[in-house]
């Protein structure tokens, strides 16, 4: 009986031990966050409202709304050099969207330093977000860089190639503004 119990102390013991020990994919999101911040990429959290939740997920059974979010990681790089009035934007995944680009919907009509209505500089956005992991829940420009928000899926991170492809369509997006930035100042 003492064997019992002594084994049962020890598995409990162990046990908590295992817990609070990171899995393999934990370790390998760390040492990505901690590359990133190597290239001049930061990283935060932030919580992702999803607009192509079902109807079940957006209102409770007593009818009472609710927001449903996500957990997402936030990669924000910042301009090389600081623009006088760099384009202004957030694009939130969602399906039924067209506008200014199919399947992401600008959030809140904030849109400053670019027109709508200019398809050449969309169509060069939307090239950039195809290019990016495909976790992505949102994408921002804002007046000090661009950021990605999303989520680190398994199969990118074990793969290597989640954070090439995220720095190069962030870096492309920053040199975008910046040439765009730098035409409006020309204009004025």
């Amino acid at each position: 009986m003492d064997w019992l119990i002594i084994a049962v102390l020890l598995l409990v013991a162990f046990g908590g031990v295992a817990y609070v020990i990171p899995s393999k994919f934990q370790r390998r999101v760390s040492q990505l966050r901690l590359e990133a911040r190597r290239r001049g990429v930061f990283t935060s959290s932030s919580t992702i409202p999803d607009l192509d939740a079902d109807a079940e997920d957006r209102v409770t059974s007593g009818g009472k709304v609710r927001q449903r979010g996500d957990l997402c990681v936030v990669y924000d790089l910042q301009y090389s050099s600081a623009p006088q009035n760099p384009p202004v934007w957030q694009l939130m995944r969602y399906k039924k969207s067209q506008l200014p680009i199919p399947g992401w919907l600008l959030r809140d009509d904030q849109l400053s330093g670019v027109q709508l209505s200019d398809a050449s500089y969309w169509g060069l956005v939307a090239a950039n977000i195809a290019d990016m992991p495909r976790t992505c829940k949102s994408v921002v420009s804002h007046e000090a860089g661009v950021s990605w928000i999303g989520i680190e899926s398994k199969d990118s991170v074990e793969k290597g190639t989640f954070l090439a492809e995220l720095t190069s369509s962030l870096e492309s997006l920053c040199e975008l503004n910046l040439s765009i930035n730098d035409v409006n100042t020309d204009d004025d």
